[in-house]
């Protein structure tokens, strides 16, 4: 028995929208119910005032928490598309930050506020969110129908065998008599091959899906949500193109400006100590240049402190390797450190860099690579960054293969980045530096 249109009325309402849409609409509704979480801190402030045991100020902090309450929403909201295994991550960066930046506002305003009421607004804020999160991924499994047999085979090659036995994943073949499912309202969606045989049964088939409001996904698309990463076209796909994002580049050029500028008087004087350091420890220039290639295909110079042996004749681009016998003793602790990326910052100033962004390549391979991997060059739409998404989650990638992997990740960053991603990143990075991984 095929279910219609007028007996799916339900359904409709839960299959239409896509994951991540129903995701940012349980984020929405948690939200604004949320707002309880202010109320409650009011009314501690006004027990406290009424005891004795605080001030007015403490009320009146707790209003101004208002301002990051909303601000971390939205941000949660903008990265409702990142894999789950990044939620967490995600969740409390994004409710840290706007609180740091209230204080850095009284700070800079001069303003008389409460630390506790901060800390007070900033714990039950953070613990709210993480709660919507947590109760939204256990009452939530994607169901996902499988009509092509294939399917899973090409996920698991797609973005690995273990993202599929997450919890919050369920791949289910479609029935073998051929017909429709009747609980379309308890599942995700349906997944399809895209090299499925075409025919004019499978065509009517997914006529009727599209009439009952079931969200059709590619097996590209599912692997994109578990992974973070953005599946690469085939080669003869042409018309796969991918777009930026222009206002928030202003925006994210203005922060980098203000950023690297707010920040020299630490920047500098390490520059100052790294760069003795370079030359005390071997022959050679202490900076090392090289011609990158930037956003929209233009190249630039790029500078960092050397921590390779100097070399009289040009070299031909090779890939960093590990244990490479050419990196000096200072260079393998500035290159763990990514003390040797500081002279970028300057690049970031020209203009020609951003703090966050896809590493730049060096010329030759953006040449060799564009020709022989698909959609290569759209990783050029943003500018490169001193720390981005792939070099997070991959590292560095030592040969084409590896290259590729990093390139989804790069073109993931391209179509989704944003505040939210670029704070993910941030924390990543911090964690990077810390442990040294992905260092060649």
């Amino acid at each position: 028995m095929q279910a219609t249109p007028s007996s799916s009325a339900a359904a409709d309402r839960g299959t239409l929208a896509s994951s991540t849409a129903r995701r940012q609409s349980a984020q929405i509704r948690w939200a604004l119910m949320g707002g309880v979480t202010l109320v409650l801190s009011y009314l501690i402030a006004l027990v406290l005032q009424h005891f004795g045991w605080a001030t007015s100020l403490f009320g009146q902090t707790v209003l101004w928490c208002a301002l990051p309450y909303g601000l971390s929403a939205h941000w949660i909201y903008r990265g409702a598309n990142l894999p789950a295994a990044e939620r967490t991550s995600l969740l409390l960066v994004t409710t840290l930050t706007p609180f740091l930046l209230l204080l850095l506002g009284f700070a800079l305003l001069q303003k008389p506020f409460s630390r506790g009421a901060v800390l007070l607004a900033y714990l039950l804020s953070t613990a709210w969110f993480i709660i919507g999160d947590r109760r939204y991924r256990y009452h939530t499994v994607q169901k996902l129908y499988c009509l092509d047999p294939g399917v899973p085979a090409l996920l698991a090659q797609l973005c690995g065998s273990e993202e599929l036995h997450r919890k919050d994943i369920e791949l289910m073949p479609w029935p073998d008599d051929g017909n429709e499912p009747h609980e379309f309202g308890t599942i995700a969606g349906v997944v399809l091959d895209r090299r499925g045989p075409e025919s004019d049964s499978r065509s009517q088939l997914l006529g009727r899906l599209k009439l009952q409001h079931v969200r059709l996904y590619s097996a590209e698309a599912v692997a994109e949500l578990l992974t973070g990463r953005k599946m690469l076209p085939e080669d003869h796909d042409e018309l796969w193109q991918l777009d930026g994002n222009p206002a928030y580049d202003v925006a994210k050029r203005s922060m980098d400006l203000a950023l690297v500028l707010l920040t020299l008087p630490l920047w500098l004087p390490m520059c100052a100590l790294v760069g003795t350091a370079v030359k005390l420890d071997s022959s050679g220039p202490m900076l090392f240049s090289q011609v990158r290639v930037g956003r929209d295909g233009y190249s630039f110079r790029l500078w960092k402190f050397r921590s390779m042996r100097h070399e009289t004749e040009p070299q031909p681009a090779r890939f960093a390797q590990v244990s490479d016998d050419r990196v000096t003793r200072v260079g393998r602790f500035i290159r763990r450190s990514r003390l040797d990326e500081l002279p970028q910052l300057f690049n970031v100033l020209l203009g020609h860099m951003s703090l966050i962004g896809p590493r730049p390549e060096q010329t030759q391979f953006v040449q060799a690579f564009a020709t022989r991997i698909p959609a290569y060059t759209y990783r050029h739409l943003v500018r490169p960054g001193l720390t981005g998404w792939a070099q997070m989650q991959q590292g560095y990638a030592g040969n084409e293969e590896e290259t590729v992997v990093k390139l989804s990740y790069d073109l993931y960053y391209v179509e989704h980045y944003s505040m939210a991603l670029d704070l993910l990143i941030i924390a990543k990075t911090i964690r990077t530096v810390l442990t040294g991984f992905g260092a060649r």
